[in-house]
């Protein structure tokens, strides 16, 4: 049985005044938003202390994050320094709750907290592995203090804590005014780039993010300068490929043109074009998954695979599924093929995964063997396809083994609450992201992937997400005592369940601190830049995959019609 939390309405109270904003804002429901319970300082620190104490041992992640939520709700110092003291030496998983903390306390206190306390927290921990503290940390400080950023940018001994700096500019860039010394910075940093791989690209990409944020002026002297010396990496060797990727999305993005490819010909053209006239220069290839297209080298398909995606589609639902639409194309087996409808094998499709599958065929036989591709299901856990242990090249053969893994799954029997059958289970949808980030040419990093070496050069650069309902299971499920109101309950239909001695509680990335999802979403794609394109089908959470292909600067498509009988 699993759990589905109902907490005692003191708590929702302080819950919900913690959260309320930051939901609302990314759409994701909450009826009646509370303020936080007005108690007097004292009193309020002293019994959430208490609390606190009851829940940071137990075995449930959620429920420790629970414990730290009604903590921070005080708004106390006190609250503060314990919450920064258990950063340093926290339970495990340690990275894990070193993530949640950072993001916790930077939510509550952000903008309170003076420049030498966020120096001192950054002061103290200052490894690889604290670049997610570094960049939330640097957030508040990036306008108003932008000497920080710089001097870190340029002085500091970790690439990584560096990039996290930049990008902590970019994203605050957007809603402030640039400092009067920014094009000095941007130029310096593009004159006499490190040779090391990864110093070169984090330095690159960190730049262009800063670009990406003032794309309004980028035809403008001085910015247009900088922006031509960025283009002219297209051309030198010794720029990643996965840095000039990342470089012609930026242009995409900040023009507002299809993308013109990894040639600095074409983007020269594009900066010198008067904007007020029409770019006739077409797309090069690019990679579709329904009706998205995107130009990438490594690709990771996450398809959702819980039970649900067993409800049938109907005849005017699949013709409501839409086309890949286009003109002229050459015949399959020819460079630049790309399926259309007519290539839908439409008499294989019955229910909603056998369309994913079958759009999933499509995208995959588009590919070309320049191409390196993995394949995510995920129902209550995330797990690779046998046929793709890594990132494979997009070889006839390696796509005809994956397409004979697909059409080998056969959907389990019909049980209680499961009126189509069984697949794999819940809606993990954590799980299939966080596993579409850890995955590499070399098998599935052990490391902490968004600042692992190897997965940032041989890990993705694009992933399309699919799935048909909210997310309600994540990778951290534990067996614990139930709490009054706590209840237990069937995560894929809501269905009610009587409560046992022990409930299944998964950890906080669903349920009422799924905002946490967000922040790890951005997180991981901190330094991989990946395109996250999503998918919504059926009873999908479109509002959601919206603010996660935000993050990704990819596109959200909502399909109509695939509700179900």
């Amino acid at each position: 049985m699993l759990s589905q939390h109902t907490p005692s309405s003191k708590r929702r109270s302080v819950l919900r005044g913690l959260c309320a904003s930051l939901l609302t804002t990314l759409g994701l429901a909450l009826s009646a938003p509370a303020q936080m319970t007005d108690l007097a300082e004292d009193q309020s620190y002293e019994e959430a202390l208490r609390e606190y104490r009851g829940f940071v041992d137990r075995p449930s992640l959620y429920k420790r994050m629970w414990g730290r939520e009604l903590l921070a709700a005080t708004r106390d110092p006190r609250a503060l320094e314990v919450l920064m003291k258990t950063y340093r030496k926290p339970e495990e998983p340690q990275q894990v709750n070193k993530y949640l903390i950072t993001s916790l306390v930077m939510r509550v206190w952000g903008n309170d907290l003076s420049l030498a306390t966020l120096g001192d927290w950054r002061g103290q921990n200052k490894k690889t592995t604290d670049s997610w503290l570094w960049y939330k940390t640097l957030l508040p400080t990036a306008v108003k203090h932008f000497e920080v950023i710089f001097d870190i940018a340029r002085d500091n001994r970790d690439p990584f804590l560096r990039a996290a700096a930049m990008q902590s500019l970019a994203d605050q860039l957007a809603n402030s005014n640039s400092p009067d010394e920014l094009p000095e910075f941007l130029s310096e940093m593009l004159t006499e780039l490190p040779k090391k791989e990864l110093e070169r690209a984090l330095r690159i990409e960190g730049v262009t993010a800063i670009l990406l944020a003032m794309k309004p002026v980028l035809r403008e002297d001085p910015w247009k300068e900088i922006c031509r010396t960025l283009i002219l990496q297209f051309d030198d060797e010794d720029t990643p490929q996965r840095t000039k990727v990342n470089i012609a999305r930026m242009l995409t993005e900040a023009f507002e043109v299809p993308n013109l490819g990894l040639s600095s010909r074409w983007w020269q053209s594009e900066l010198d074009r008067n904007p007020n006239r029409v770019n006739r220069q077409g797309p090069t290839q690019t990679v579709p998954f329904f009706s998205l297209r995107t130009i990438g080298y490594r690709f990771v398909y996450v398809i959702d695979a819980s039970d649900s995606m067993l409800v049938p589609v109907t005849d005017r639902e699949k013709k409501d599924l839409g086309p890949i639409t286009g003109g002229d194309k050459p015949e399959p087996g020819e460079p630049g093929f790309v399926p259309g409808e007519d290539d839908i094998e439409w008499s294989r499709v019955v229910n909603r995964f056998d369309a994913a599958q079958e759009y999933l065929r499509l995208s995959l036989q588009s590919l070309s063997p320049e191409h390196e591709f993995a394949v995510v299901l995920f129902g209550s856990e995330a797990e690779l396809l046998e046929s793709t242990p890594r990132m494979i090249r997009a070889t006839p053969a390696n796509v005809r083994r994956v397409l004979k893994e697909l059409q080998e799954i056969e959907p389990g029997p019909v049980v209680d609450r499961r009126p189509h059958g069984t697949l794999r289970g819940d809606t993990n949808l954590y799980g299939g992201l966080r596993m579409a980030f850890q995955i590499t040419a070399k098998g599935e990093t052990r490391s902490e992937s968004y600042i692992d070496k190897k997965a940032l050069f041989n890990g993705c650069d694009t992933i399309f997400l699919l799935s048909d309902g909210a997310p309600n299971f994540d990778d951290f499920l534990e067996r614990d005592t139930p709490d009054p109101g706590d209840q237990a309950g069937d995560n894929e239909t809501g269905e009610k369940l009587e409560n046992t001695e022990f409930l299944n509680y998964q950890g906080p990335y669903v349920h009422g601190l799924q905002l946490y999802q967000l922040d790890d979403l951005r997180r991981m794609n901190l330094f991989r830049r990946a395109e996250l394109h999503c998918v919504g089908i059926g009873e999908a959470n479109h509002q959601l995959l919206e603010a996660m292909a935000e993050i990704g600067h990819g596109q959200a498509v909502k399909v109509e019609g695939t509700r179900g009988r």
